[in-house]
């Protein structure tokens, strides 16, 4: 897979000149990324801007690590044979009209099968966008140049996504909100030689990638995939669809995807570790805030609530107990030390309604003694936190304080934030960048504390 994720020279079959076209911002990509080492490729003309194309690939004339191919499905078996000529031992084929397209489309996916193992090659796709290296800032893949030019970062979070667009649109999605850390970006579309069990075990020993997460219309070779699974030390997240009939005939349809009992998935994943979710939202949500806690290894189970009501602290628990797991019973000690901010008429317990210690104290000195408090409890796994933010807020979090406290006793946070958006947005920026999740809604930070259960 290296050669895959890291090639020095690349060729561009079917590099188009034509503004909007796949192919032409296949041909952007790839040469603002690899520059000098990069070699477009089209018999219909011999310049693309300034750079130099070429009719065939066995006229480049130096050897390629990694062709990536974007023609019509009927021309791909010859420019396979081509590239084996050449010695190309990696090809990506992004264009579609494969085993999703009926008969023909099977004969030619055949055909290419057969040539790549004649010739010793491994073919990624068809029916993709390729991939992105992050960390190397390597972009084989056609999505609009515009759309990612300096809006990736690097960061612990590799996708694995099959459908070509729907990674597309993910990714967009992704880089027009709060952006998250990302190393790998793979669409592996038809899978037709390549799958997610080569990615999976390559991207395991990577030490980039500090969590996966997969959208999945089928699993292939299931037993090797439990075992990579089951072997990993690094958190496995995983959208499969297809659970309906309906659903699984679909993804016959889009990727060639033969449907899979179900239940089995789910037994299996469940067994191997593999945090499950049901919804790209949740699958992003998920990823990212893992990403952001990375360093937090423990299993999690018992929850102590931070809210700023008390009608908050119901519905948050009402989560907790829906995703299976409870809230502390706090100790002596930890009551006790709780009880030096709060009222003298107020008892706390869990969830903690903050609201008379912030009267009493102001908001952030009350948050920070209870965050201290509960984060020294040694039955608390985990602090799910509140935070209502107003007009022109006064500094409501002192992340330094917050930080030294996740340090020191190396639990996870998550924080519920609602308030005006301004404010909101400066604060959670401040608390993910030492570490902290920030989601909008109750379910998805209990969502997300529930994953941490499935940590190894």
């Amino acid at each position: 897979m290296k050669l895959f994720f890291e090639p020095e020279t690349v060729a561009l079959i079917g590099a188009s000149s034509q503004p909007g076209r796949p192919g032409h911002h296949l041909f952007l990509n790839l040469n603002q990324t690899f520059g000098d080492t990069f070699y477009p490729v089209n018999p219909a003309t011999d310049r693309i801007g300034d750079k130099r194309c070429y009719s065939r690939i066995g006229e480049v004339p130096k050897p390629i690590d990694l062709a990536v191919v974007f023609i019509p499905a009927k021309g791909v078996p010859d420019v396979l044979e081509q590239c084996a000529q050449k010695g190309i031992r990696r090809v990506i084929i992004e264009s579609g009209g494969f085993s999703e397209a009926g008969s023909e489309g099977h004969k030619i996916n055949n055909r290419c099968l057969e040539i790549a193992r004649r010739n010793n090659m491994r073919l990624w796709g068809p029916n993709c966008m390729g991939l992105i290296n992050v960390n190397r800032m390597k972009v084989l893949s056609f999505m609009i140049h515009e759309l990612w030019q300096g809006k990736l970062f690097e960061g612990p979070v590799s996708l694995i996504v099959q459908s070509g667009m729907l990674s597309a649109g993910f990714l967009m999605h992704i880089l027009s909100r709060r952006p998250f850390g990302l190393s790998k970006i793979c669409s592996i579309g038809n899978k037709m030689d390549v799958n997610e069990n080569d990615i999976l075990e390559y991207l395991i020993a990577d030490e980039q990638t500090g969590v996966i997460a997969m959208y999945l219309e089928s699993i292939d070779q299931g037993r090797r995939f439990y075992e990579l699974c089951s072997s990993a030390n690094k958190p496995i997240i995983v959208l499969k669809s297809g659970r309906t009939l309906s659903g699984a005939a679909a993804a016959m349809s889009h990727t060639a995807s033969l449907a899979q009992n179900d239940q089995v998935i789910h037994a299996a994943l469940h067994q191997a570790g593999v945090i499950r979710v049901n919804g790209l939202n949740e699958l992003m949500h998920v990823a990212r805030s893992m990403g952001l806690s990375i360093a937090h290894k423990k299993k999690v189970s018992n929850i102590a609530i931070l809210a700023f009501s008390g009608g908050a602290g119901v519905l948050a628990s009402d989560a907790v107990g829906d995703y299976g797991m409870t809230l502390t019973q706090f100790n002596d000690v930890t009551t006790n030390r709780l009880k030096e901010v709060f009222p003298a008429w107020m008892d706390p317990f869990n969830p903690v309604d903050l609201y008379p210690a912030m009267e009493k104290n102001g908001r952030s000195k009350a948050l920070l003694h209870a965050l201290e408090a509960v984060m020294a409890d040694p039955d608390v796994d985990a602090v799910y936190a509140h935070l209502i933010v107003l007009p022109s807020d006064e500094l409501l979090i002192d992340y330094d304080q917050v930080a030294a406290i996740l340090r020191k006793y190396n639990k996870p946070m998550v924080v519920w934030s609602i308030g005006f958006s301004e404010e909101e947005n400066e604060i959670a920026q401040g608390l993910e960048r030492i570490g902290v999740p920030v989601v909008d809604e109750i379910d998805k930070g209990v969502r997300i504390l529930a994953a941490l259960t499935m940590r190894r």
